[in-house]
């Protein structure tokens, strides 16, 4: 996630006031928000870039796609919830 480094970048400067680390924050929340509104597109666009080899070696149930979607979900909730 690029997001994350680029607030470790901003965060790290010497000199930081205390607006500016107010300011990465929220614009590093706002991203997380926007990935998560748009967690059905990437799992799609994931899914048309990845294909499992197919093997004789019999699937896995809970990799369905709507566990990918919750998972994915929870983190980005996880991760907002942490900056309130």
């Amino acid at each position: 996630m690029p997001h994350v480094d680029i607030l470790f970048n901003q965060l790290q400067k010497r000199k930081t006031e205390p607006r500016q680390v107010k300011t990465a924050n929220d614009n590093f929340e706002k991203c997380i928000v926007d990935v998560r509104n748009k967690i059905d597109e990437l799992i799609n666009e994931a899914k048309s870039i990845c294909t499992e080899p197919q093997g004789n070696k019999r699937r896995r149930r809970n990799n369905s796609s709507h566990d990918h979607r919750v998972a994915a979900l929870e983190v980005c909730d996880n991760i907002v919830d942490s900056f309130k």
